[in-house]
């Protein structure tokens, strides 16, 4: 209960030091943007209001982070303002607003778009689009998460990266599947299947079953041992109903086919043509869907690397060898 009465008591501080700190601060943005505060004062405000307002959201206290942002960033315009290019004063102080923004709050076309609404001048539109766009790929490359769900993080929820791409999603099922089935006719009798198929040689836990090439269902070891002594039960055939096996169609994408595994407590599926037919053209199992995310890893960590030059030179790009594309 003390670390937000020291973020308080911080808070107060400041803002006995420099009262402008306090507040929401939407007037002294104002007089940022119009060049209407000396440099010392600028200086001092944003000083104060950076650690009021770091040691604020520390604490675990309650606090905004909009007119923060807003305020330290056209401060820090203010101040850098001068040695920057470009003749108008109001210039940098307005692009540093929405740099800051955008890149903390990782929505650089938000603050665009505030900034442009903010002063209505489209000449400053291409600047702030660059800053906004910069900011936002240095707080990527630097942040693991942007200041809006880093609270959120740090109580054990996991925060997916909106541009992130699932990697089973990109692909489809005719892209990871076997195609070469190992098949059980539906007419062999079942104590010729468990000695063709589940002998020492065995190779698979269980088999597709097909009859006329139209896939019937799964069978395992376990199903046919217990059926075969059974006096209604002598073809493998025999062991399935009327009901429509679970599939896998080839356009299907492998997001699909790892939900359907999932909800049916499933280890592998056979790929059909289509529902109707139900031809087999090869299945997909679990350590199937495995090979989208290996080649995500391949084309990120393998196929492009980087090596540092020497003498601070920029890093530079190293283009693989031939084999390995």
């Amino acid at each position: 209960m003390w670390w937000p009465a020291l973020g308080g008591l911080a808070v107060g501080i400041g803002g006995y030091l420099q009262p402008r700190a306090l507040g929401v601060g939407y007037d002294v943005i104002a007089d940022l943007l119009q060049n209407h505060l000396a440099l010392e004062t600028v200086l001092a405000l944003l000083l104060c209001k950076s650690v009021m307002w770091v040691i604020a959201l520390g604490s675990g206290t309650s606090g905004g982070v909009l007119a923060p942002l807003l305020m330290m960033g056209a401060g820090l315009g203010v101040v850098l303002g001068p040695f920057m290019p470009g003749g108008h004063p109001a210039l940098w102080p307005l692009v540093f607003m929405a740099a800051t923004l955008g890149g903390m709050m990782r929505a650089p076309v938000m603050s665009v778009i505030f900034a442009f609404e903010l002063t209505q001048d489209a000449n400053a539109l291409l600047p702030l689009l660059a800053a906004s766009a910069v900011a936002y790929g240095f707080t990527v490359l630097t942040m693991p998460r942007s200041i809006l769900t880093e609270k959120i993080a740090r109580r054990g929820y996991h925060i997916y990266r909106e541009y992130g791409i699932d990697p089973l999603e990109r692909h489809n099922v005719d892209e990871v599947m076997t195609r070469n089935v190992q098949v059980i006719e539906g007419d062999t009798m079942i104590v010729d299947a468990l000695n063709t198929h589940f002998g020492s040689e065995q190779f698979h836990r269980a088999f597709p079953v097909v009859r006329g090439g139209a896939y019937i269902g799964m069978i395992d070891r376990e199903t046919l041992l217990a059926k075969q002594h059974s006096p209604t039960c002598e073809r493998v055939i025999d062991l399935f109903g009327a009901n429509v096996p679970i599939m896998a169609l080839p356009n299907e994408t492998c997001r699909n086919i790892a939900t359907r595994l999932a909800v049916h407590g499933l280890e592998r599926l056979p790929v059909v043509i289509d529902a109707q037919s139900r031809r087999l053209v090869g299945i997909i199992s679990r350590s199937d869907l495995v090979k989208p995310s290996l080649g995500l890893f391949a084309e990120e960590q393998q196929h492009e690397k980087f090596r540092t030059m020497p003498f601070g030179m920029l890093t530079q790009r190293v283009t693989p060898p031939s084999e390995d594309l």
